[in-house]
């Protein structure tokens, strides 16, 4: 469950996408029932990403989730809480496009006593981004033959 600091724009090229809204309340000092420490994600170019808790407590919980299947697009304010995930199993893909907002952070929830730590994402070399390109390309024009 993350918050981005940027405004996302997301068109499903195929398949279908579940986008879950996660409703967050802060638990003031002393307060019971937080379910989540919210920890701040500084992201490096090299795929490095910082993860470090924040004094932030809250109390979480699911929303609706909201369907979209290939052709749609969704949108999602930046600093909201929400996971995604595919609607189903079969594979889907979305191009997605985001601006940047001036004073927001990039955010997840984790364990209340959670520690800071450091993640390593795996980029695609040119290579493999060609390759994901036309698996997508492929699986498009195939939806559309049919």
């Amino acid at each position: 469950m993350h918050a981005h600091s940027w405004e996302l724009r997301s068109r499903v090229l195929y398949g279908r996408i579940a986008n879950l809204p996660v409703r967050t309340t802060v638990v003031r000092d002393g307060e019971e029932g937080a379910t989540h420490r919210v920890f701040e994600v500084l992201s490096g170019s090299d795929g490095v990403d910082e993860i470090r808790p924040t004094s932030l407590l809250v109390r979480s919980e699911p929303g609706p989730a909201h369907i979209s299947s290939g052709g749609q697009t969704y949108t999602l304010p930046a600093g909201r809480f929400h996971a995604t995930a595919l609607d189903g199993a079969e594979p889907a893909a979305t191009l997605v496009h985001g601006m940047s907002i001036p004073g927001q952070l990039d955010l997840s929830l984790g364990p209340l006593d959670g520690r800071p730590r450091r993640t390593t994402r795996r980029l695609c070399d040119t290579a493999q981004t060609v390759r994901s390109v036309h698996t997508v390309l492929r699986r498009i024009d195939a939806q559309q033959r049919a």
